[in-house]
């Protein structure tokens, strides 16, 4: 009698690549004593398995854990870390508003509003969200509420333009949300955490102040062309797509507003002022976004069913956020960081006279830098850096600190930038699209950018 053999399931593509990312991560940790080795080994291992979403979140996360534990990388207190920084609580609590706005039905009420302006159309769908995007960086100081808020919405109006999931046209218009929320807003100071974080060292460490609007005009060029070159490949990405018919007249009708969405709203309006003025007041986006989360959660909001931590809101992209802060944190504790500044440095040949090398070569080097860990991780890195590439390039600080600020904020991997983690957690935005969205815009906007951004600095004579 013969035995039937069940064949065992094919890997993808992707399994393949962890896989393989696995076990050379396995082999230099056991081939290796160099700590640096073993922490890029692991981090390396870890962030391909993100990349290829070939696991859960959360396994890749307690991966990164375990692997750092395993080879004794650093104190637990440090490798745990992430979950005490605010970075990982403004993501719980953004996640639970995120929820709370699809839950309760507030964001297909603001897409109804939206969706009479747009229609089925969706290149007026993609230029309404990117302009509105753009202009929410200019008043919410962080780019984690603006995502929080922006995808949930995003998603009701694709659900509204009868856009199915997995079509182009979905995807692109959640990917609108979620990079024009973030990249073109780095023509604004206050917008995003690693921009914040590179003027304050800057400021204590040489106490050269920025000001908002000169800032703003010596970033224009390379944001107005990182909102256009965006613009061209999403709506490139959804053209030709096949757009459903607009829905029938009473599925327009307005609807009434519930109590939970009339809370939602008003605990939304207090939030957004809150994120906006936090310079005046001193809190902290994250404890606003935590204070906000808790109001909603309580039963009296009547936003959520009493089980919604259990059902409705999933926390495993929080354990993935923890990891990528364990990763920059563990690369700062054994001075990575800085052994890969210090001889990086030196072979960048910074030299007077040299406008555009100099340009291209520190922009380039925190970009690489800032994929090696995480952008808001990037300024604790090179910020010191910037003395002593003041003096090899005859720069000022201020025009060297403006470089590392274009490399920090050239996004060519999402893994690197928090908010599109997010973005990906409260609206599954497919991870390859994405990928190659931020790839394709990096390098166009690099390609482009540097000499127009070289050009322009020479006339307002930021640079020699």
């Amino acid at each position: 009698m013969r035995r039937e053999v069940t064949a065992l399931p094919r890997m993808t593509g992707s399994q393949w690549t962890s896989t393989i990312a696995a076990l050379a991560a396995v082999a230099t940790v056991i081939a290796t004593r160099d700590p640096a080795l073993r922490v890029v080994a692991v981090s390396g291992a870890g962030i391909v398995a993100f990349a290829t979403r070939s696991l859960p979140e959360a396994a890749t996360a307690l991966f990164i854990f375990l692997g750092f534990l395993a080879i004794d990388a650093a104190p637990q207190s440090v490798v745990f870390s992430g979950f005490a920084s605010s970075g990982f609580w403004l993501l719980v609590g953004g996640l639970v508003i995120g929820s709370a706005i699809t839950a309760s039905g507030l964001g297909d009420q603001i897409a109804r509003l939206i969706f009479a302006c747009t229609g089925t159309s969706y290149a007026r769908a993609v230029l309404f969200l990117s302009v509105g995007g753009l202009a929410l960086g200019a008043f919410v100081p962080s780019a984690i509420p603006r995502v929080i808020v922006m995808m949930p919405i995003t998603q009701a109006l694709a659900h509204r333009m009868m856009l199915p999931a997995g079509s182009r046209s979905r995807t692109g218009l959640l990917m609108t949300a979620a990079m024009m929320t973030l990249v073109p807003t780095y023509a604004f100071l206050t917008a995003n955490l690693p921009t914040i974080v590179e003027v304050g060292i800057i400021e204590i460490l040489y106490g050269v102040q920025f000001g908002y609007g000169s800032y703003f005009v010596q970033n224009l060029p390379i944001n107005a062309l990182r909102f256009a070159v965006l613009l061209v490949l999403l709506l490139d990405y959804g053209r030709g797509q096949t757009v459903a018919p607009s829905p029938k007249s009473g599925d327009d009708a307005p609807a009434r507003w519930t109590t939970g969405q009339r809370r939602l709203s008003v605990v939304l309006a207090v939030a957004v002022v809150l994120w906006a003025t936090d310079s005046l007041h001193g809190i902290a986006p994250a404890w606003i976004t935590v204070a906000a989360a808790l109001v909603l959660l309580l039963p009296t909001s009547k936003v959520f069913a009493p089980q919604a931590m259990k059902t409705e809101i999933d926390l495993s992209i929080a354990f993935l956020i923890a990891a990528v802060l364990c990763i920059s944190a563990v690369i700062t504790h054994i001075s990575l960081g800085q052994r890969i500044a210090e001889v990086v440095v030196p072979a960048l040949q910074l030299a007077p006279g040299s406008g555009f090398w100099n340009l291209s070569a520190i922009t380039l080097f925190t970009s690489a830098l800032s994929h090696l860990t995480i952008a808001p991780a990037t300024p604790v890195v090179v910020a010191p850096l910037a003395q002593a590439m003041s003096d090899a390039t005859g720069w000022s600080v201020t025009a060297v600190a403006m470089a590392q600020n274009i490399g920090m904020s050239t996004i060519a991997l999402p893994y690197q930038s928090p908010p599109l983690l997010i973005g990906i957690a409260i609206a599954a935005i497919p991870v390859g699209p994405l990928t190659r969205l931020c790839l394709v815009s990096a390098v166009i906007t690099t390609a482009l950018g540097l000499p127009l951004t070289w050009v322009w600095w020479t006339w307002l004579t930021l640079i020699p």
